[in-house]
């Protein structure tokens, strides 16, 4: 699964968010932070 945010090819261990129904996963806090504070950012839907 790819990070949303830096693009980085992230694991099982990942940090696992979801959003609107979608989960994704972060390569660390900070890109799993920048994703919640603005999601639509990151997604191209």
């Amino acid at each position: 699964m790819k990070d949303p945010v830096c693009g980085m090819e992230v694991g099982e261990k990942g940090t696992l968010i979801t959003h609107k129904g979608k989960q994704y996963r972060f390569c660390c806090a900070t890109c799993s932070w920048a994703f919640e504070q603005n999601p639509e950012q990151f997604l191209k839907e």
